[in-house]
């Protein structure tokens, strides 16, 4: 997950985050639209901004700028001034820049000094937060984008082992999954969707019969199916063993296989399979 497209997710999401780094109460978040912005002929889109509905309000350009670039300053006033001239709103406006940590940021350009003076413009680094603001939901979730890989699972096991208590609200959870979720697949390259899904599932319960989870499985269970019927068919022939194929189908139900699909795989039955599992239940009990 690109983090420009984490961020716009999240603060569609959780409006009242961006209020909270920003050092406003988060009830100004009631009174704005977040929205992402095309400035037309120039071809570029904003991270995303914040229009308020009441005039005295200012408005709020956001960009979340993950690597060092020379270029960027001009590059972020530039879409400023060309939406200002091509939208004319009528709210004064301020400019915030997010940053993982000030080693990215390169520091007050030249041709835009009085901005950075005037306060039109705010820089937030996150490594600068307060802990005890990170602490809690929903910028919790932006420790994930700065924790170290060493660290990042067991923040994340904190955040769903909290969530039912933070987050009442069933389809908020799902989103705050979804997007810790792909957050760890963007921070750990190296794991696969299932390594991942593998990795939530003891901290789930409930929250596993979220329609995002399922999906999730879904969609993983259709990656393997047609890997592990190449592999596995050859070996289930009509000459194969009935232990062959009992012990095929105890390796599939220790990796939580469909009925389905381990039926399909060794052409056992439903009633031998589920025989097995509960064998191998009692075995543990």
């Amino acid at each position: 997950m690109k983090t420009d497209s984490f961020f716009y997710r999240f603060f569609r999401a959780f409006p009242e985050a961006f209020f909270i780094l920003i050092g406003l109460d988060k009830r100004k978040a009631q009174g704005y639209q977040f929205t992402s912005v095309e400035v037309k002929d120039i071809a570029f889109r904003f991270d995303g901004i914040f229009l308020p509905a009441a005039i005295d309000d200012l408005i709020y350009y956001v960009e979340a700028q993950f690597y060092k670039a020379g270029d960027f300053y001009p590059r972020f006033f530039g879409k400023i001034f060309a939406h200002l001239e091509q939208y004319a709103p009528a709210n004064d406006w301020r400019a915030i820049v997010i940053y993982p940590h000030e080693a990215f940021d390169t520091g007050i350009h030249p041709h835009y000094r009085e901005l950075f003076e005037s306060g039109r413009l705010k820089r937030i680094y996150l490594t600068d937060l307060p802990e005890a603001a990170l602490e809690r939901f929903p910028l919790n979730l932006l420790k994930i984008i700065i924790d170290s890989k060493e660290k990042v699972l067991s923040t994340a096991e904190t955040i769903v082992r909290q969530l039912p208590e933070q987050v009442q609200d069933k389809k908020t959870q799902e989103i705050v999954i979804e997007l810790l979720f792909n957050l760890l697949l963007s921070k750990l390259p190296q794991l696969s969707r299932e390594e991942i899904k593998k990795m939530f599932e003891p901290m789930l319960s409930d929250i596993k019969k979220t329609r995002f989870y399922q999906e999730v499985a879904e969609e993983i269970s259709q990656e393997l199916t047609p890997r592990i019927t190449q592999e596995l068919t050859p070996r289930i022939t009509q000459e194969s063993k009935q232990e062959e194929k009992r012990e095929i189908a105890k390796t599939l139900l220790k990796k939580n296989f469909s009925l389905d699909l381990i039926v399909e795989i060794t052409g056992l039955s439903q009633e031998e399979i589920l025989m097995l599992h509960s064998e191998s239940l009692e075995k543990f009990a």
